[in-house]
């Protein structure tokens, strides 16, 4: 992180305010559930970790989903439970995800899916 924000001397850079404490770097950001930045839409989903959060980008149908979820071998599922600090809420989060409307998911650990994203996130909703 501190070599992108030394890379990009005017950017800013943007993170759950639970997390900003944990960060290598001083200069962030907080942004919170319903924020929004450059039309980006922000989703608090703790988790991951406390302050992990979605970007949902409605022009583009596009969720950045970080570590909320994971796709393995074209299956989403749950975050690892060995790299999640709260289980329950990592499950609130996804049926949080699950009632929001998106054509394309990327998420931290494996592929991205490309079309049908939001289907695919209440179809892992209905089934935890």
């Amino acid at each position: 992180m501190r070599a992108v924000l030394a890379a990009a001397a005017n950017a800013t850079a943007y993170a759950g305010e639970a997390d900003i404490a944990q960060l290598p770097v001083q200069t962030v950001q907080a942004v919170g559930d319903g924020d929004e930045v450059f039309g980006l839409h922000i989703i608090h989903t703790p988790g991951h970790t406390a302050g992990h959060i979605c970007v949902l980008d409605p022009v583009g149908s596009l969720l950045i989903a970080g570590d909320a979820l994971t796709n393995e071998g074209g299956s989403l599922a749950l975050p690892s439970a060995q790299f999640t600090a709260n289980v329950e809420e990592a499950i609130a989060s996804i049926q949080k995800l699950a009632g929001m409307n998106f054509d394309k998911l990327v998420v931290g650990h494996g592929e991205e899916l490309s079309s049908g994203a939001s289907d695919a996130v209440a179809q892992l909703a209905s089934t935890l």
